[in-house]
């Protein structure tokens, strides 16, 4: 019997440690909903050619329905690139598809990382 109280005894002083120091975590910094406004164009043909407007769209229209990644382009020069939303129920080119060439103001989260810009769209309208 003495033998199944240490057992235990040890058990508990490192289960109780442990449980308290996972409450104790460091919280994500949540982050903010951005507004991003700009035209929405076909990376690839735009990094590749600088291709974009209305002259590009129908190219753009069958680049991202094979799967290719369509992104938004502001007035600033900046390309932001859709990114899967963290359900991953819909692909990341979902809510840009119908504004494909025109300006949209997109919300959603910005993530940055390498050099490299990427939102994931909450909601987007046509400017």
């Amino acid at each position: 019997m003495l033998r199944h109280v240490s057992k235990l005894a040890v058990l508990l002083a490192i289960v109780i440690p442990l449980s308290l120091n996972a409450g104790m975590k460091p919280q994500k910094k949540a982050e903010k909903e951005t507004t991003v406004t700009g035209e929405v164009v076909d990376v690839s043909c735009y990094l590749h050619s600088g291709a974009r407007g209305e002259d590009h769209a129908a190219c753009a229209e069958a680049c991202a329905k094979a799967g290719g990644e369509l992104g938004i382009l502001t007035k600033a020069g900046k390309l932001y690139v859709s990114v899967l939303p963290d359900d991953h129920k819909s692909g990341p080119n979902a809510l840009l598809m119908d504004h494909i060439a025109h300006t949209v103001e997109a919300k959603g989260y910005v993530r940055s990382k390498g050099g490299v810009n990427g939102i994931m769209i909450t909601s987007v309208m046509m400017k």
